[in-house]
């Protein structure tokens, strides 16, 4: 009855989170409606992950950098696992990814956990709104043409042309006043800032159910009709669904986001005891030990990257874990390694001088000096270098299922490769991914039994044998302001397409991501003409356009077939990553390290290499954690015996024990 319709109403929260959980679409649409229409804040927006490395790294950041800009920009997140229909329509194809908006268009995106560029990014359209969010009152306008042109002083029209400009304020005045200003030689009418209207949900103010049912504004629900019950009900829905949303919790709070010590080269000594370059299980591992024998080591890595920080199944061969995941495991590292005194550069580096003494390692923004080093910087993605693969890498080729197979829910996907990475990544894809082929050169996997074994009775799962990629083929695509994506041509012409073979579902589809109402359109002509139209809005403007993978070319037994795929991923092994050392240490033809046997010494005095830069047997994580422990013992022990202290008392002896 009418009461089971009355809803109590509940006290809003008196303070927004620093950033908002954006978890539903209604919610996406509102934030960016608001703020185009009420605010003219920035608005930024983190595409993220949970299972995501660099996603967890930045985290931390992106926070300080919200409450840095608090009031003057608007700071949301999207889990891509739990929003999977904003993710999907934004077509965000790598994590972590920012978005920026700015009186309701999308002004820049960009992937990758790159602090600089998102502060940079963040700082001009914080200046540029504030600039071009300025109001130009009724008074303020009367006035300057009383000034200027006498003769148009009407307050209708006046109010009407503000009006049209934007009401409110907002970047219409801005440009008002800048077409005035050169119309009259400069004179232009005074301005003041918009003042920001809080969002409807927080405009509101409680009531108590009776007074609310009471109020002259508002229906009697005990003696209002049905239609009148139904409006109310839904009103309050609306606005319950508004004060949820603000009061979404911000995650980013959460007591296992941590912060960890960074290096300050003006309060750093002038030489560091040791400098482990890499951050997965050996430089971590190194780094527990070395902290522990008060060496005060400095971890330089980038905030991503690490074969363990890129798996998001669940890790059962390392001892004593189970049930983590990769990251989760790196990060629990991270955490302890901090806990004993590691100091952490997450910055790339750049190049080094392992031949003076003391040592050099340069990164972008540093200059650090240390009498030893540990090499761990493991090894990079290996790819096949077909046609295509360069073209559609970020757009549908990857090297990482944890990462991106996301975006491939109920599409089929591609998985090149036979050894655990490459098994791995199918039985990951196979959870959301309409059908799974793994495409492998021989005739058997290289890949444990175990493995193997569940890819081949997945039901899932089909395996090419004795067969090839070929190429990457697919087309551009350009996204319009509404959402929509149309294809182009290779001189970027908009490829005509046939809606009419589209079925009902299909165009619904397609118009709902528009945001375009079709609850009472039924005939399928109406459904054409209105996704026609919208295809036809902002095709011709400036608008983001990326590549999108549509097949994968394959090689079987001297033929060639074509396999339909939405996603594509390589998982042929890896390159060792030592780049950067060439002609400081010596290595392999292959370019892994060489060590002394039974060490992790390398040829040159007070270097160790540990985990897979010098193992191109097993590169497991546990061996690499080994190694590690083993580069930090050796460094230890050979800082001690060439008179490095740590202090007045020279090196501190600490008892480096088995964990």
């Amino acid at each position: 009855g009418a009461a089971a319709l009355c809803l109590l109403w509940f006290g809003l929260a008196a303070a927004r989170p620093t950033v908002r959980d954006v978890k539903t679409m209604s919610e996406w649409r509102k934030l960016l409606k608001h703020h185009a229409e009420n605010t003219g804040l920035p608005v930024i927006v983190d595409f993220y992950s949970d299972g995501c490395g660099p996603c967890r790294q930045i985290a931390p950041h992106y926070k300080r950098l919200a409450e840095e800009y608090k009031g003057r920009a608007v700071f949301a997140k999207v889990d891509v696992n739990l929003n999977h229909a904003v993710s999907s329509e934004q077509q965000v194809r790598s994590m972590p990814t920012f978005q920026m908006y700015l009186f309701g268009k999308k002004r820049t995106q960009f992937s990758g956990a790159d602090v600089n560029q998102l502060t940079s990014v963040v700082s001009e359209l914080v200046r540029e709104s504030k600039l071009k969010n300025v109001e130009v009152t009724l008074d303020a306008f009367k006035a300057f043409y009383a000034e200027v042109a006498p003769d148009k002083v009407d307050d209708e029209k006046l109010l009407q042309l503000l009006v049209r400009n934007g009401k409110g304020g907002g970047p219409g005045h801005y440009a008002l006043v800048e077409a005035l200003k050169k119309k009259y030689a400069g004179k232009a009418p005074k301005t003041q800032p918009r003042a920001v209207e809080e969002s409807p949900a927080a405009a509101e103010k409680p009531k108590p159910a009776k007074a609310e049912a009471a109020s002259a504004t508002g229906p009697s629900l005990h003696l209002a009709s049905v239609d009148q019950l139904e409006a109310e009900l839904g009103r309050r829905r609306e606005a319950e669904e508004e004060r949820r949303f603000q009061e979404a919790s911000d995650d980013d709070e959460d007591d296992d986001v941590h912060t960890f010590p960074v290096y300050n080269a003006t309060s750093a000594p002038a030489v560091e005891q040791l400098v482990i370059i890499g951050a997965g299980p050996a430089g971590l591992s190194a780094a527990i030990y070395a902290a522990r024998a008060g060496l005060r080591p400095v971890v330089v890595a980038p905030p991503v990257g690490g074969q363990l920080q890129g798996k998001g199944v669940l890790v059962e061969n390392y001892p004593g874990v189970n049930g983590t995941t990769g990251p989760d495991i790196v990060f629990d590292m991270q955490k302890q390694a901090a806990e004993f005194g590691t100091i952490f550069e997450q910055d790339l580096v750049l190049s080094v001088d392992l031949r003076s003494s003391p040592m050099t390692v340069r990164t972008n923004q540093s200059l650090i000096r240390a009498h030893s080093v540990i090499l761990a910087t493991g090894a990079d993605s290996r790819w096949l270098g077909v046609p295509g693969e360069w073209d559609f890498r970020g757009s549908g080729v990857s090297a990482c299922a944890t990462c991106d197979g996301f975006m491939y829910t109920n599409k089929a996907v591609v998985v090149i490769g036979g050894g655990d990475t490459a098994m791995e990544d199918a039985l990951v894809l196979a959870r959301t991914s309409s059908a799974v082929t793994v495409v492998h050169r021989g005739e058997s996997f290289r890949a444990t039994k175990v493995l193997a074994d569940r890819v081949l009775g997945h039901a899932k799962i089909t395996v090419l044998w004795n067969s090839q990629v070929v190429a990457f083929e697919g087309s551009r695509v350009k996204v319009l302001p509404n959402g929509l994506t149309v294809e182009l041509d290779g001189e970027g012409r908009v490829v005509e397409e046939d809606l009419a073979k589209l079925r009902v579902k299909e165009l619904k589809a397609r118009l709902d991501a528009a945001a375009v109402d079709t609850a009472s359109v039924v005939d399928k002509e109406d459904l054409v003409r209105l996704l026609r139209a919208a295809l036809r809005e902002g095709a011709d403007e400036a608008a983001e356009e990326h590549n999108v993978l549509r097949r994968v070319r394959v090689r079987s037994g001297g033929e060639e077939r074509v396999l339909e795929a939405g996603g594509a991923f390589v998982a042929i092994g890896h390159d060792p990553n030592t780049n950067f050392v060439k002609g400081e240490v010596d290595m392999h033809a292959d370019g892994y390290l060489v060590t002394a046997a039974g060490s992790t010494r390398t040829s040159v005095s007070g270097v160790f290499a540990a985990g897979d830069v010098a193992d191109r047997v097993y590169r497991q994580a546990v061996t690499s954690a080994g190694s590690g422990a083993a580069a930090a013992l050796d460094a230890e022990r050979w800082l001690s015996e060439h008179g490095f202290g740590a202090g007045p008392g020279g090196l501190q002896q600490v008892e480096m024990a088995a964990p």
